[in-house]
């Protein structure tokens, strides 16, 4: 392990859109279950690892009257999510239950739903209403301090919001709460229904609402659809009044790791065992890979504070034959919200074309 500064220097921010050396295609959200516990990573991961099949895992945890079993939990595996593949996991509304609420922008909406934010809605609650996981899952961002709010564009940093992880690769957004309102921190477990935050006015809006997307690990939305009794393929349109059902979905407490392609901008490709957006500071996990930059001698992990600047924390991995391997281990890291990418290099400064939000918890 080696400090940043005089080997390595970067030039990066943490956030949506485009920074100073570094394209970040990140989103926002905030949330915490109100009985939420810490998940203990170790437990997670050892419990993926001596599963006999997915089979009986399977008929382990999914509840009895599940409307959609083949949907119940997150694919195994770790996937990338940018085919335009409907998410295979089934989704509670996230508002409240037996509420109708209007469907103010759908998919492909013209305000603010394309490009990243493509497969998005948005749900006209009111203020201070409250916001329900829509699967369970494990919390691993939360924005909970900005007061700002607008129709402009420069408002769109500004949103509070909450991140869970589903597992593999799939995970839910929830925007636009109220600062202060958050009742789940990084590494909560939470259940389908937990609730997170309320709604508020933060970030790009015209007037109070809930957004809500299914993201891959890079915040990018990704098609998906909603439970009912009735089973799990409801698509609400805009305009359309939907009203949440209390449906039976299974748990889930695991983490999803990085694909393997995740950071084939920096020069790494063939990437296996590097968390997904959440570090414990007790782990160290075994990472490896192939660097696919010409002459790299080395591979850098790097944490990044989330408002840009150079990397505050480095581990590097020697290159040898085109592929390096070695543990993480995070030297005096303060538990907190950063930016993470993993870098090729051949000595001396680096720059980072991509990175993730992820937290680091104790």
């Amino acid at each position: 392990m080696r400090a940043v500064g005089a080997g390595v220097g970067v030039g990066a921010g943490v956030g949506a859109g485009v920074g100073v050396g570094v394209l970040l295609t990140l989103f926002l959200a905030s949330c915490d279950p109100a009985d939420g516990r810490t998940l203990d990573v170790g437990d997670a991961d050892t419990q993926a690892e001596t599963d006999t099949s997915p089979e009986e895992t399977r008929e382990a945890i999914v509840p009895p009257g599940h409307p959609c079993p083949e949907f119940a939990l997150p694919p195994a595996g770790t996937a990338a999510w940018d085919d335009g593949t409907i998410a295979p996991l089934a989704l509670r509304l996230p508002t409240p239950l037996g509420e109708p609420v209007r469907v103010t922008q759908g998919n492909d909406g013209a305000f603010s739903h394309f490009g990243d934010e493509r497969f998005a809605w948005d749900f006209g609650v009111g203020l201070d209403t409250q916001v329900f996981a829509a699967a369970a899952g494990v919390v691993v961002w939360v924005e909970d301090t900005r007061t700002s709010f607008g129709v402009g564009p420069e408002f769109r940093l500004e949103a509070n919001f909450v991140v869970l992880d589903h597992g593999g690769g799939l995970f839910t957004s929830y925007v636009h709460l109220e600062a202060g309102s958050a009742l789940v921190a990084p590494g909560d477990i939470v259940r389908a229904g937990d609730v997170l935050a309320r709604t508020g006015l933060s970030g790009q809006m015209t007037g109070p609402h809930l957004h809500f997307q299914v993201e891959n690990v890079w915040s990018t939305s990704v098609p998906a659809r909603f439970a009912t009794p009735l089973g799990c393929e409801h698509l609400p349109r805009q305009d359309e009044t939907v009203v949440a059902w209390s449906v039976p979905l299974a748990a889930n407490d695991r983490l999803s790791e990085m694909p393997a392609d995740s950071f084939l901008d920096n020069g790494v490709s063939e990437l296996i065992g590097l968390p997904g957006r959440l570090f414990a500071l007790a782990e160290t996990p075994l990472v490896r890979g192939r660097a696919t930059l010409p002459g790299a001698t080395v591979v850098w992990f790097l944490i990044l504070p989330p408002g840009g600047g150079n990397a505050i924390f480095a581990e590097d991995f020697a290159v040898v034959d085109g592929r390096f391997e070695g543990r993480i281990e995070l030297v005096d890291v303060p538990a907190d919200q950063y930016g993470v990418a993993l870098v090729a290099g051949t000595g001396g400064a680096v720059s980072v074309p991509r990175s993730v939000r992820a937290a680091v918890v104790d």
